[in-house]
């Protein structure tokens, strides 16, 4: 006999909260048992789409109602932690929208409630369930892309512009996840800068750009932006042996791999030193066509409902989420540096 579906409720309705009900609506292990916003104005947008489902402008009243037995946060990022908190403490499960807090205190505050509620934890890292981003590491971890070198990310856009966070709290969290993910590593020290044009009176960035260095020498720099021309999602992977390009921008083909490597000592006949000591060797390119079964949001909720049913830790569990603070806060320290090197230190994060 199969489990009755999820009653889940959800928590803000505003500018993500709607991906968020849409998906929990779809899902057949899922219930849309709760909406709730204090915006009139956001709930109603939700009401006649979702006539079996009970809508509330006051949180406390949502965590009153027996049939919602967990909650997704998509509130903004400073409220985070207070409603993760206020959620675990009701007895519920709670799915919290990155970044999981503003400070890593803050998130293993929350982890600990979790554990001592004895209740699934889970952030929203959403790229992590991307089929692409899977292929991607199956081939850095196939070797197909030889010694992996370095790699950059691009997430820039004009816009949206966020009023609780800077830049960098509100877009590199996809990234930091996607490289640790990539790599199997957590970045042992990272440098950040960053540019304050929109609201430079607040100092808030709204460019900002960053170092994530790893063992090895491995190196992940990344850009992100609320203030350019383009709306790019990238990353480039350059390895010993080729060399790939993920782009979620582009739907037929977004991986590419290039065929392409720099060889050292290259004992051909030559006419310069500088053609004995290095040649550039360029082969094929292949496109990659990845199909998408599910929107990566689906799969990510229902990988959540599953958690919660089975007691399983979730992939982006809370440690998970509170390894991003921590770099977040390094990255953070380093900006209000002007770009000085930050180490990390994972110690404070709890063991299971």
């Amino acid at each position: 006999m199969s489990a009755s579906p999820l009653g889940i409720g959800v928590l803000g309705a505003g500018y993500w909260g709607p991906n968020l009900i849409r998906n929990v609506a779809a899902c057949p292990e899922a219930r849309l048992a709760a909406v709730c916003d204090a915006r009139p104005e956001a709930l109603e947008k939700q009401r006649a789409q979702y006539p079996d489902t009970r809508f509330y402008s006051r949180f406390e009243e949502m965590l009153a109602d027996p049939g919602v037995e967990a909650v997704l946060v998509a509130t903004p990022a400073r409220a985070h932690a207070e409603h993760a908190l206020a959620v675990l403490r009701s007895g519920r499960h709670a799915f919290v929208e990155k970044p999981l807090a503003l400070s890593s205190a803050a998130a293993r505050e929350i982890i600990l409630e979790a554990r001592r509620r004895r209740r699934i934890l889970m952030v929203g890292h959403t790229f992590l369930h991307n089929p692409i981003v899977a292929k991607v590491r199956e081939l850095v971890a196939s070797g197909a892309l030889g010694d992996l070198l370095y790699l950059y990310s691009q997430r820039l856009n004009l816009g949206q512009v966020r009023h609780d966070v800077d830049v960098l709290w509100n877009l590199a969290p996809h990234d930091i996840s996607i490289a640790g993910d990539l790599l199997g590593a957590r970045p042992l020290r990272v440098q950040a800068t960053g540019l304050s044009y929109i609201r430079r009176a607040q100092r808030i960035a709204d460019v900002a750009f960053f170092s994530l260095h790893y063992d090895h020498g491995v190196v992940a720099h990344g850009h992100v932006s609320w203030l350019d021309p383009l709306k790019v999602r990238r990353h480039v992977l350059v390895g010993s042996r080729k060399m790939l390009v993920y782009d979620d921008m582009n739907r037929d083909a977004p991986i590419t791999i290039y065929d392409k490597s720099v060889e050292k000592d290259f004992r051909q006949p030559f006419h310069s030193f500088a053609e004995f000591t290095t040649r550039i060797r360029a082969g094929n390119i292949e496109r990659l066509d990845v199909p998408l079964k599910e929107e990566p949001l689906a799969a990510e909720i229902r990988h959540f409902v599953q958690s919660a049913r089975s007691g399983h830790p979730p992939r982006t569990d809370g440690p998970h989420g509170m390894e991003v603070v921590l770099i977040l806060e390094a990255l953070s320290r380093s900006m209000a540096s002007d770009g000085g090197e930050v180490p990390l230190d994972y110690s404070a994060i709890p063991v299971p």
